[in-house]
């Protein structure tokens, strides 16, 4: 078994690119709480990679694919105005290129988890609408229970075992 844990990166200024003062304060308050992990792996984007670091790791690739927003490629997410996880799920179920683009972001993470040892851990830094989209596609019957779209450095852990995803769970900050 393998094990992924998919986090949206922390806070920054609406227009900023770099985490912000309160980013690093809720990086620095979560690190002792995520254990460890066999790979690091990040979106190029400036607060994917403050936000590993932050938690006290070292970022060993950047995945150009965590950096492709679904308005990237040309899905207008932001104007469903997801709610849920389950709007996610149901987009998935909805739209074909929706579907390929959930199930793009699934298959990344289970390349990069594949290149941990059995037993291994793999952290990825990306952002929000990517997490949910990866997580529709890998478990969307555990998905249509996780409620809220994942907030600052919220996001998922899944279980790989035999090639299959066989768990998965929302992992939330506290309040």
């Amino acid at each position: 078994m393998r094990v992924i844990e998919h986090r949206r990166h922390s806070r920054r200024d609406p227009a900023g690119i770099h985490l912000n003062r309160e980013g690093l304060e809720l990086a620095r308050r979560v690190a002792p709480t995520v254990g460890t992990f066999d790979r690091v792996v990040a979106s190029p984007k400036p607060r994917a990679v403050e936000t590993a670091q932050a938690l006290g790791f070292t970022v060993d690739a950047l995945l150009p694919e965590l950096a492709m927003m679904p308005d990237d490629v040309g899905l207008p997410v932001d104007e469903l105005h997801p709610r849920s996880f389950a709007d996610y799920v149901r987009f998935v179920g909805r739209s074909e290129a929706m579907a390929e683009y959930a199930a793009g972001q699934a298959k990344l993470m289970r390349e990069e988890l594949e290149r941990v040892p059995d037993g291994g851990r793999l952290l990825m830094v990306s952002h929000g609408g990517i997490i949910e989209f990866g997580a529709a596609a890998a478990r969307p019957e555990d998905a249509l229970r996780w409620g809220e779209p994942v907030s600052y450095l919220e996001g998922i852990r899944l279980t790989l075992s035999r090639g299959e995803w066989v768990r998965g769970e929302v992992l939330r900050t506290p309040k």
